[in-house]
């Protein structure tokens, strides 16, 4: 048996008007999923240092650089970078914000993806052993989908010499009056040229200094001080 079956108590154009206002629901649904998305900021730090082989009492100055590849501008940033004990502040110059020294932290606010921010610290080596210097991103309000770049680390490895003396006398029993030789070896093993050397050599009392031929540099009789130079 066929049946047919007809709208009659919707009012004119009703039926129609009740699509449409599902078919606006739904978009605004979308819309409104959309909008509740969390922010992402892509946030990533590269460090170099002026000079990565320092002497000890060298100063040197680490540049940390901070960039955002969005999408949005990240907020409320903050970086840590604290100096190992083998490196003694001096200052801090950041391009936006400030730096506290004592925790290492660089509170800097926010980073937009069309400016990268950086830290300058400049510190005194005070340690002979390699010292690795770590900046890494404590806190931002957006989520960071790629956190592999959070981190830079660079290592300082101070130069080292092993410089070694060994010291001659022509005459070990000489008579009073005579003439004696004293020769003095300055080597250096490495691994690295030592420069600016000096060496101390001053004769006692019972000795009357009558000349000095040094290899290298000049020998004072006063303060018996031989300056060399590069070895």
């Amino acid at each position: 048996m066929a049946r047919r079956f007809g709208v009659r108590a919707i009012g004119p154009g009703l039926g129609r008007v009740g699509v449409f206002g599902l078919l606006l629901v739904i978009m605004l649904a979308a819309f409104g999923s959309q909008a509740a998305q969390a922010q992402q900021a892509d946030l990533g730090l590269t460090k170099t240092v002026t000079n990565p082989t320092p002497n000890v009492g060298d100063t040197i100055t680490f540049t940390v650089t901070l960039s955002n590849v969005g999408p949005n501008d990240a907020t409320n940033v903050t970086v840590q970078d604290l100096l190992p004990a083998g490196l003694s502040f001096l200052s801090a110059t950041p391009s936006q914000g400030s730096y506290a020294s004592g925790t290492g932290v660089w509170t800097v606010g926010t980073v937009t993806t069309a400016t990268p921010q950086t830290l300058q610290v400049q510190a005194t080596l005070v340690s002979p052993s390699s010292q690795t210097n770590t900046a890494t991103i404590f806190h931002s309000d957006q989520s960071d989908p790629n956190s592999g770049n959070n981190s830079a680390s660079v290592t300082v490895t101070p130069q080292q010499a092993d410089l070694q003396l060994a010291k001659t006398v022509s005459n070990p029993t000489p008579n009073v009056g005579d003439t004696i030789t004293f020769t003095v070896t300055l080597s250096n093993v490495g691994p690295t040229t030592a420069t600016n050397v000096s060496v101390q050599d001053l004769l006692p009392a019972g000795l009357s200094f009558l000349s000095a031929t040094p290899s290298q540099g000049s020998y004072v009789n006063g303060t018996g001080v031989w300056t060399v130079g590069t070895v």
